[in-house]
């Protein structure tokens, strides 16, 4: 990974260098304005620094990390490795914290906009909980796409920014009401609503799509699970197994390997237990065949949703499935994962009621809900 720091007089400017040096595939890391009260710098030197990051797709060696400092104040101190986040609970908070940080700077100021719109659907942004510099990046785009005759009116601002947004995002391309493959995996954190995801989906293929379902656990160590998952089977007069051992699931599935979907609920882990997590990565390793939807609560804070990802990375999640819309007012942290991640969406979910609180949204669709920008 590389990873440079970029200076210039305004956002914009700094976001174009940004992209003239990494391409699409850049992602930033840190903005923050540079204010003459702590700085000597004249009036035209530069008011804006942005770090960026690359990917060169050379993980074999040692990321460099470039310190910040700013044009003329001395000679920059010797670059440093930036090494990979240890499996260290301790260690790998505190870096977790610190990127963080970083991806929460201080805003731009009103006249870095060109009208007044821009200005306001920013904070609007903002207070969704989309990040700083995504948003700030929305509406440069937004601003860039729409025509100057109608560049202060918030309708197509707001549209415009939708369109910059679903560039931003890995969709599907297609209706995704079914799963692309006949067996499915639920995994991710306790009480994110696993077992309840996995009822709803099985629910919605055999009573609209008619298709043959099973349903299996692995869940037996959480009190209660195995008769929750039995009672929903039971009310759809599915059938329903429980695997006892981890072992065993390939054979499970094979033993059913007629129907038209298996769908798994796994015991849920917490992104910290990295022994239950590994196991769970074994399981879903030893059957390729799994598609794994990877379950996420949207009332997750953003900082604990990143790290859940980053560790439930070892299972190779295909697809993000997003629970309890109904219980958050905010939805930037699903777009801020969305576009950090660039997993698709393949469900999402906001009640209790089965199968109809579980929805299969397109690309436009993901966007306007995250965004709330009508």
């Amino acid at each position: 990974m590389k990873i440079k720091t970029f200076y210039a007089r305004t956002m914009a400017e700094a976001l174009r260098s940004v992209k003239e040096e990494f391409g699409s595939d850049g992602m930033i890391l840190s903005t923050r304005e540079i204010s003459p009260r702590s700085s000597s710098w004249l009036r035209d030197r530069p008011a804006v620094e942005v770090v960026a990051a690359f990917d060169n797709g050379h993980d074999e060696q040692p990321d460099v990390y470039t310190p910040s400092q700013p044009p003329g104040a001395g000679a920059p101190p010797e670059a440093r490795p930036w090494t990979r986040m240890p499996n260290v609970d301790e260690e790998y908070s505190e870096m977790r914290r610190a990127l963080y940080a970083l991806t929460r700077p201080i805003g731009p100021s009103a006249s870095q906009f060109s009208d007044a719109a821009a200005y306001e659907l920013y904070h609007d942004l903002v207070a969704n909980e989309v990040n700083e510099w995504l948003a700030f990046k929305l509406l440069d785009e937004a601003q860039q796409r729409t025509a100057s005759e109608t560049r202060g009116r918030r309708a197509a601002l707001a549209r415009a920014v939708n369109e910059a947004a679903l560039g931003l995002i890995r969709t599907n391309g297609t209706d995704n009401v079914l799963p692309a493959k006949k067996v499915v995996a639920f995994v991710g954190p306790t009480g994110v609503g696993k077992t309840t995801a996995a009822a709803k989906l099985a629910a919605r293929l055999a009573m609209e799509h008619k298709k043959k379902v099973v349903l299996l656990t692995t869940d037996t160590s959480r009190i209660g699970a195995i008769e929750q998952l039995k009672t929903y089977a039971g009310l759809m007069g599915l059938p329903c197994r429980v695997v006892t051992r981890t072992t065993d699931l390939p054979f499970a599935i094979q033993e059913h390997i007629q129907r038209d979907f298996v769908l798994i609920d796994t015991a849920g882990r917490g992104q910290r237990d990295l022994a239950g997590v590994q196991d769970l990565m074994r399981m879903l390793k030893d059957t390729p065949e799994i598609e794994r939807h990877l379950v996420l609560s949207a009332t997750t804070k953003p900082l604990d949703m990143q790290e859940i990802v980053d560790r439930f990375g070892v299972c190779s999640p295909d697809r993000l499935l997003f629970t309890k819309l109904d219980e958050t007012s905010t939805f930037g942290p699903i777009f801020n994962e969305l576009v950090r991640s660039q997993k698709p969406v393949s469900y999402v979910a906001d009640g209790q009621r089965v199968p109809e609180d579980l929805h299969a949204l397109r690309g436009a669709q993901i966007v306007d809900l995250v965004l709330n920008a009508h």
